[in-house]
């Protein structure tokens, strides 16, 4: 008689041996079961889903996050004008004050555009500020918003200049400057401006409740001053990188065979010619093609083309 012993857990250890799943993995495709199919398939299913899903949300395809953006903006504008409600009843009294201030302005006679040029060139004499054109326009709307255009350039600096704008809320009418061109001119700024003059409309006082709307209107938590700089003054320029030798630097011209390039360049010292590597000033010049020239320094870059002048 004989008796085998097999050992208990023996034939589960060697199923999960290392030996025996390689050898599982090692099988054809063709000699696989219907079960081990389907079960590669469903995971090969999942992990096609998995990417699909993800690449969805990343994506925002189906508009989630534009729609919780929107959401917000929508909720800030509601909070805005909720804001301005509560102020309306304060804003319709000074409304009704309007008519007793117009008449008492009017007991001399009617507005005309006449006073306009008189007060705009009162304010800007009282301001330092030279007027080189004035030119009133036609009235257009009626009643309340019947609208006179005056336009205007002068000749100030940038303090004198602020000091004009903020003075025309203080006028007996209603200006508002609606298109200001500033530039640079020499030793001067070049003003040019378009103001709306409502001669039945009067500015609001600086202590009445639009003020205090408009000081509930800013974020609370906000407690930074506001500093007026001017950004013409050469100390700003060169602080915002617009040096005086590269702001006038500018592009006239350009010479290309298929061997090398040149560029025409006028500068604060005259008309010169460069070509790709060679330097301007602190900048050397990278790339020279059709479209204009870039200047490099410093690792940043910038271009010149023929219709602009930086």
């Amino acid at each position: 008689m004989s008796t085998t012993f097999v050992e208990f857990g023996g034939a589960a250890s060697a199923r999960l041996s290392l030996p025996h799943w390689m050898k599982r993995m090692r099988v054809p495709l063709d000699a696989w079961s219907r079960r081990r199919r389907w079960l590669v398939a469903l995971l090969i299913a999942a992990l096609v889903f998995s990417l699909g899903a993800h690449g969805w949300v990343v994506a925002d395809l189906g508009g989630v996050e534009a729609s919780r953006a929107a959401l917000e903006a929508g909720s800030l504008r509601l909070a805005n004008a909720r804001r301005s409600l509560a102020q309306l009843p304060a804003l319709r009294r000074e409304a009704a004050a309007v008519p007793v201030a117009a008449s008492a302005a009017r007991s001399s006679g009617p507005w005309s555009s006449a006073d306009d040029v008189r007060i705009v060139s009162e304010l800007a004499a009282q301001n330092s500020v030279a007027l080189l054109a004035v030119e009133p326009g036609a009235v257009n709307g009626a009643g309340v918003e019947s609208m006179r255009p005056l336009q205007l350039i002068a000749r100030t600096d940038f303090i004198h200049l602020m000091a004009f704008l903020r003075g025309l809320s203080e006028l007996p009418v209603l200006i508002v400057p609606v298109d200001v061109a500033v530039k640079r001119d020499a030793a001067a700024l070049s003003v040019s401006a378009t103001l709306h003059v409502f001669d039945a409309l009067r500015p609001a006082p600086s202590t009445s409740s639009a003020d205090a709307f408009a000081d509930d209107s800013l974020d609370s938590d906000d407690d930074e001053n506001i500093v007026f700089f001017d950004p013409f003054s050469q100390t700003q320029m060169q602080a915002a990188g617009a040096l005086s030798d590269v702001s006038q630097l500018r592009l006239v011209g350009l010479l290309r065979d298929r061997t090398r390039g040149l560029a025409l360049l006028d500068t604060p010292d005259g008309v010169t010619t460069v070509g790709s590597g060679q330097r301007i000033g602190a900048e050397r010049v990278t790339k020279l093609d059709a479209s204009g020239i870039t200047l490099a320094k410093d690792g940043a870059t910038r271009m010149l083309a023929l219709t602009e002048a930086s």
